[in-house]
């Protein structure tokens, strides 16, 4: 989906779990108000093996020199469980990154010694100077953020990344050619994810603000496609459909979402059982996950 995987992020206190990482009560106000509870981590951590295996590498810029070499300062912004931030410093162990999020999803102890994690949101401001770092990379916000945050994020990205230093967006877009059931979820997303002004397809528009800013120049981008379900996709598209189900099964989607549809909550998810096999006994929809990225000037 358009993130048929995106994880938001909300405010709120924090709680300790049973494996002393830090979330947030499902009771809090939401800023968003898709999911991202404890239970997503595990999403967050199929969606990047994933969207690795699916590119064969962690990132499409310029950089691997630069991460070789070991002078490389690298952020991740909303980094979640800061699970592609733990694999590259796994990579390039003389190199230093750092993640920030909204909330404690990301591990606080147990790290390797050239990663660091704080919290923080990009919409209030990244706590960095200007020019600070080589590679600034972003992922899986697709369904969070309205138009005017986008803007606001990317500037703020661009802001702290050095001249010549490099910033990545890595997004999956909604399936296309789907059935009509799982269409009747991909629309109601769509409409009410535009009633709050955040659009699901991307693309274009992050295409359109990067080659409009004066700042970066080289803007370039590469999409790959994976067929939903086993049928067509095999394994990975069968994993890829997990990920999927949980995206619309996992708190609150089936609230939120069923009310927006007309439908009971147990309505929506015997409709969405439907759905899933429709995906795999009739329809394979292709899904597109791309990757953007440019050079600061």
């Amino acid at each position: 989906m358009g993130n048929v995987l995106s994880f938001s992020r909300k405010h709120g206190k924090l709680a300790k779990s049973k494996n002393t990482q830090n979330v947030q009560k499902k009771t809090e106000p939401l800023k968003y108000y898709l999911p991202n509870f404890i239970t997503d981590t595990d999403i967050m951590v199929m969606s990047h093996f994933f969207d690795r295996y699916l590119f064969q590498c962690n990132f499409k810029a310029p950089i691997e020199e630069k991460l070789t070499s070991g002078r490389c300062k690298v952020l991740d912004v909303c980094c979640g469980a800061g699970t592609w931030l733990l694999d590259m410093a796994s990579a390039y162990g003389s190199s230093n990154f750092f993640g920030i999020d909204l909330c404690f999803v990301f591990p606080t102890e147990i790290k390797p010694e050239n990663v660091q994690f704080k919290l923080g949101d990009v919409l209030e401001g990244l706590p960095f100077d200007d020019n600070t770092f080589d590679y600034v990379h972003q992922g899986h916000m697709v369904d969070v953020f309205t138009l005017d945050q986008w803007h606001f994020a990317i500037t703020e990205i661009i802001r702290v990344c050095k001249p010549g230093g490099y910033v990545e967006f890595a997004e999956p877009e909604l399936a296309t050619n789907s059935g009509p059931i799982l269409s009747k979820f991909y629309d109601a997303l769509v409409e009410l994810s535009e009633s709050r002004n955040v659009k699901i397809r991307m693309y274009d528009n992050i295409i359109g603000i990067l080659n409009s800013t004066i700042s970066v120049q080289n803007v370039e981008s590469k999409k790959e496609v994976i067929s939903l379900g086993l049928k067509k996709g095999g394994y990975v598209g069968n994993e890829y459909l997990m990920i999927h189900n949980e995206f619309f099964l996992n708190v609150p989607m089936p609230e939120t979402l069923s009310k927006f549809m007309g439908l009971s909550e147990r309505e929506y998810l015997e409709l969405y059982k439907r759905a899933k096999n429709e995906v795999e006994s009739v329809f394979s929809p292709d899904c597109e996950v791309y990757k953007i990225w440019c050079q600061k000037r």
